[in-house]
């Protein structure tokens, strides 16, 4: 359903614009967890040390 999704909004964007890989993350991020600020941006610290490794595997494939 996602990548339906991704991919119809791709046909509306120029190639540099497009998603060309996603993950969908195990859980939602929370500010008591660390992982977003108050108004909701993502710390990109404690994303990186969480979820590293889901990260990391958009850039091997």
């Amino acid at each position: 359903v996602i990548a339906a999704e991704v991919e119809a909004v791709n046909r509306t964007l120029s190639s540099p614009e497009q998603v060309k890989k996603f993950a969908l993350l195990p859980k939602r991020l929370y500010q008591e967890d660390g992982e977003v600020t108050p108004t909701m941006k993502v710390k990109r610290k404690a994303i990186m040390e969480k979820f590293g490794d889901v990260i990391a595997d958009l850039y091997r494939e």
